[in-house]
């Protein structure tokens, strides 16, 4: 008997793609290439969606799978969605002439124009042939910033990369990359690494203006909070009103730990992507100019130090109210304990009271039940004892102190049983 086949996991093929998706599809040399970042929100991208099902309505199945490539003659464009950004990706192949690649373009882009989502970062790219003899220093100079560019070697040596990090013609920054030896797809790697590397490092940043308002708030809840610890040190303060303050300040800072999760954990993830994509360029030093890892660290990780100060203080203000609510709640307690305390020695005080009165209760009542028994005594014993004067009234009077005793006795054990059982 033959073995059956043994049948595909549903995820096979997807997870075998997923490795070749996101690459750009630059098979060459020279190349100009600019991109446009659009932060869209959640609301948008069913706008986003009919937007690009009206541009090209036979592509549905690639627009729903998030990417969207259309190539022309000379190039093409493309189209990514990310969790909460797009890329517009314009590209054609050809001779950069004098400017570089960076001279201003006759044609608009109207495939973009309308798109749901605001512009949050545009960047021009070339590459040169790798023929091409190393440009001059002037030719650069005419579209970067030389005595404030970036400037370092790539890719071991492979490619030089010149940018200055300004915005320039169409809002875009500029990078220019010197081809001495790219082969294969490292034309389309390095050009994708530099991409990543300067919208990861700018979205991180999106974190920073939260951070030094949410570290202006953190200095009046910190003082609220030192208040209300005072409050509460102090004896015989308004326990209720201590609650009600830490309560308050307690939602406060839980709904900003809410509202800032998100862009915290983004933040995180943007600033690790960036370290990676500059660990993955692989620079070599070029005397005289910062590399790209020494000009982004310089002015990025401030940024980043500032987001992790404002979130370590809001988790340790937490912690804090919470120490101080676990205060609160034993005050709480042994104030509960105490009013406990005395309620138990009132109700002794009123047991005692009690035991004293029901000892007194039983006192009379040997007395009223004897008073009894003589009196019935006397009616059984006087028509026997008629014929002799005084003898009904001396007998009598010698069983008083017997049913005393006896009742006594009585009532005594009775009690015993009772209480024993």
């Amino acid at each position: 008997m033959t073995k059956a086949a043994a049948s595909d996991h549903p995820l096979r093929v997807t997870l075998s793609e997923l490795m070749h998706l996101r690459s750009l599809p630059l098979e060459r040399a020279p190349v100009r290439l600019r991109q446009w970042l659009m932060l869209v929100s959640p609301a948008e991208r069913e706008g986003e969606a009919t937007f690009l099902g009206l541009l090209h309505p036979d592509h549905a199945e690639a627009i729903a799978a998030g990417r969207l490539l259309v190539p022309t003659e000379q190039g093409g464009w493309l189209w990514e969605r990310h969790q909460e950004f797009s890329t517009w990706t314009a590209y054609d192949h050809g001779p950069l002439g004098e400017q570089l690649g960076f001279e201003p373009r006759e044609a608009t882009f109207p495939w973009l124009e309308g798109a749901p989502g605001a512009v949050f970062r545009g960047v021009e790219i070339t590459v040169s042939a790798a023929s091409d003899t190393a440009p001059d220093l002037a030719a650069i100079g005419r579209n970067i910033d030389l005595a404030r560019c970036v400037s370092c070697d790539a890719f071991d040596g492979a490619a030089r990369i010149w940018t200055d990090f300004r915005l320039g013609e169409g809002g875009a920054g500029r990078i220019y990359v010197h081809n001495r030896g790219l082969a294969n797809d490292e034309v389309s790697r390095l050009v994708q690494t530099l991409l990543e590397i300067g919208n990861y490092r700018k979205l991180a940043l999106m974190g920073f203006p939260p951070a030094r308002e949410l570290l202006g708030w953190l200095d009046g809840a910190e003082a609220r909070l030192a208040g209300i610890t005072g409050e509460l040190a102090r004896v015989g303060g308004d326990s209720q009103s201590v609650l009600d303050q830490l309560l308050a300040l307690s939602a406060e800072v839980e709904l900003r730990a809410a509202s800032t999760r998100f862009r915290r954990g983004a933040t995180e993830s943007y600033h690790q992507l960036t370290l990676d994509r500059l660990e993955a360029l692989r620079e070599g030093r070029i005397a005289g100019h910062s590399t790209m890892r020494e000009f982004i660290a310089r002015r990025l990780l401030p940024a980043m130090r500032t987001c992790e100060a404002a979130d370590r203080r809001l988790d340790d203000l937490s912690a804090r109210i919470g120490r101080s609510s676990d205060l609160l709640r034993a005050k709480l307690g042994i104030a509960l304990d105490r009013q406990n305390q005395a309620l138990l020695h009132s109700m002794n005080e009123r047991v005692a009271l009690q035991t004293k009165l029901q000892g007194l209760v039983e006192g009379l009542s040997v007395f009223a039940v004897s008073y009894y028994v003589v009196g019935l005594a006397g009616y059984l014993l006087k028509p026997w004892l008629h014929d002799l004067p005084g003898a009904a009234d001396a007998a009598l009077s010698l069983l008083v102190p017997l049913v005393l005793a006896g009742v006594a006795v009585g009532l005594h054990r009775r009690k015993k049983r009772i209480v024993g059982s």
